[in-house]
């Protein structure tokens, strides 16, 4: 039997932006994001904590490198669009190496990638395949595994980023825009968007044409790093003011 004839690899267009299978996955991502941060907070020893981390890196880098598989395996492959260099899958197929051990200076800048980035890329996905096409699966499992993990480090291994966090972070996605943009002048590919907008509509599309669209991107990368950052926050305010009430003035 074909592959063609599995609807697993059978294309269609059945992806609608903020129609029912975009929701849906929105929403079960929030869902995971809080449950198993919960679940892993309460019920898990230490050990089991840093375990389960670590199925989820390896679960999305496998991901990527099946997906890529696949499409060689059905001759699609494409090196100018399919090769991981988007900020989304390189994180993905790197996080086994880089979060095997939890590491803060690590997490404090997948951070800001992540909740900046990829909750932009699962909001506006550049995606025609709806369910059960294993691109849908593949980018869901990539883009909302990103996102629960972020949660999920956050959480469970207690690593919270910080002010120097935000900037460290902003300084190595330059670093990664310069070389990917080199990249892209090299394969004449349009990674990251960095040459041209996507073909679907974008929240770039708001952002004026191109190069400015480049330049505004900047100034929103430090208000989106900025918003990520409020919530933990105001968490650390909260707690400190809980932990002088219940002991009381030091004088």
């Amino acid at each position: 039997m074909k592959t063609g004839e599995y609807l697993f690899f059978t294309p269609n267009t059945d992806f609608q932006l903020f129609g029912s299978q975009h929701l849906i996955m929105i929403a079960l991502t929030v869902l995971l994001a809080i449950g198993l941060s919960v679940f892993a907070k309460r019920k898990l020893s230490e050990m089991q904590q840093v375990r389960l981390g670590r199925v989820m890196t390896v679960t999305m880098a496998l991901t990527v490198i099946a997906w890529i598989v696949i499409r060689l395996a059905e001759g699609l492959f494409d090196y100018k669009t399919d090769l991981p260099f988007d900020i989304c899958n390189i994180t993905a197929l790197l996080l086994p190496f880089l979060m095997w051990r939890p590491r803060h200076r690590v997490h404090e800048v997948l951070y800001f990638w992540i909740f900046a980035g990829t909750t932009q890329a699962m909001l506006t996905p550049h995606l025609f395949e709806g369910f059960p096409h294993y691109t849908f699966v593949k980018y869901w499992l990539v883009h909302g595994g990103l996102v629960i993990f972020a949660v999920y480090a956050t959480v469970v291994f207690g690593i919270r980023p910080t002010w120097k966090s935000l900037w460290r972070s902003f300084l190595l996605l330059q670093v990664y825009v310069v070389a990917l943009f080199g990249i892209n002048l090299l394969l004449g590919s349009n990674y990251a968007y960095l040459m041209g907008k996507p073909p679907t509509a974008s929240a770039l599309d708001y952002l004026g044409p191109y190069p400015w669209y480049l330049l505004v991107s900047e100034g929103l990368a430090v208000v989106f790093f900025t918003l990520a950052l409020l919530p933990l926050l105001v968490s650390s305010g909260k707690k400190r003011t809980y932990r002088h009430r219940k002991e009381g003035p030091t004088s």
